[in-house]
């Protein structure tokens, strides 16, 4: 009997094992089909919210073809009240929970570098006010850099002359000799200079001096766009740190705009109203003679109109993320060209 007992717990202890392995199997098994649904879930999330991110970059086309044909050719200024500059402010809701939120540009609310240094036609544009204006900026920029002063190592008029070298058309230093002196101890894989328009604030990294730090700090500040504008920024949709950067002859040194100048500017738009050139009298507006002196005389000459404009598109599904950043081009309108596009 004692035998028999001993084998009925035999029995029942492997019974109870083979219970739990199955119950293990199922437990993992069922583990695995949540594991799967999750990543099924997110994979449809996924492309849903890129669909999404897509879709907005049209959307966006919409509303800057919509903005160019609403208004008179005499009333034609962008401003930070046009319906695509207060899209930012909205979220929108889409189908199936998905949300998108659009943030719209004009390439003039930024200081666009290549007209600084090069004009439409590709040829020099060496003057003092470019000089002038880069050496004002880079000062301005390098100052505000939340870094310890011991670590604020440049020399503002050895960057200004790499830059202007690393753009103007021609091999010739500003200071005198072949650009490529500048650049003889690097290897054979980093470019030179290129002579030619940038194509992109990231090409800066690419100029002795220009560090990947320095690079980050003037991105809010400037752009590439539009290709072979000579306008200026547009004082009714610049940011306030942009619009410090306008550049005149105060009739005692040239310098940028003051804090006085830039909340003036500010007030106006706050107002409900805007900024104009000279020869404009449109209801609203107040010339920029009024704010600074010879406004004649700013460099670049400001601009009130764009065709150009930077949008980035930001979409959730889900926890799903995407955003889409692409550079739209109007001036063919009714059709939008589309110069850059990137996936962020």
């Amino acid at each position: 009997m004692k035998r028999r007992y001993g084998q009925d717990g035999l029995v029942l202890m492997m019974v109870l094992v083979f219970a739990l392995l199955l119950v293990g199997s199922v437990a993992t098994l069922s583990r695995q089909a949540v594991i799967d649904s999750a990543i099924a879930r997110n994979r449809e999330n996924r492309e849903r919210a890129d669909g999404l991110a897509r879709g907005g970059i049209e959307l966006a086309k919409a509303l800057i073809l919509a903005d160019k044909f609403q208004g008179s050719e005499e009333q034609a200024l962008e401003t930070s009240n046009d319906l695509w500059a207060t899209i930012m402010e909205h979220e929108i809701e889409a189908p199936g929970g998905g949300r998108l939120r659009l943030r719209i540009e004009d390439a003039t609310a930024r200081l666009n570098l290549n007209a600084v240094v090069v004009d439409s036609q590709g040829d020099d544009l060496i003057e003092s006010d470019g000089q002038g204006l880069l050496e004002a900026l880079l000062e301005k920029v390098i100052d505000e850099m939340p870094i310890p002063p011991g670590e604020k190592i440049y020399d503002l008029s050895e960057l200004t002359t790499n830059l202007i070298d690393f753009i103007d058309a021609d091999d010739d230093s500003l200071d005198g000799g072949d650009e490529s002196r500048a650049y003889q101890y690097r290897s054979r894989d980093e470019p030179g200079p290129l002579n030619r328009p940038l194509l992109s604030i990231d090409e800066l990294r690419a100029v002795p001096g220009f560090d990947a730090r320095l690079v980050a700090a003037l991105k809010p500040y400037l752009t590439v766009h539009p290709p072979g504008f000579r306008g200026g920024i547009n004082p009714n949709t610049a940011p306030p740190h942009v619009l410090a950067l306008i550049f005149f002859d105060d009739g005692v040194q040239q310098r940028l705009a003051d804090e006085d100048d830039v909340r003036e500017i500010l007030k106006i738009r706050q107002e409900g109203g805007f900024v104009c050139g000279e020869g404009q009298s449109l209801e609203a507006c107040t010339p920029m003679s009024e704010i600074v002196p010879n406004a004649a005389g700013i460099f670049p000459p400001l601009s009130f109109v764009s065709d150009v404009f930077l949008v980035v598109s930001e979409a959730q599904v889900g926890d799903m993320r995407r955003s889409v950043e692409a550079v739209l081009d109007r001036s063919g309108a009714p059709s939008v060209t589309l110069l850059s596009w990137r996936v962020l």
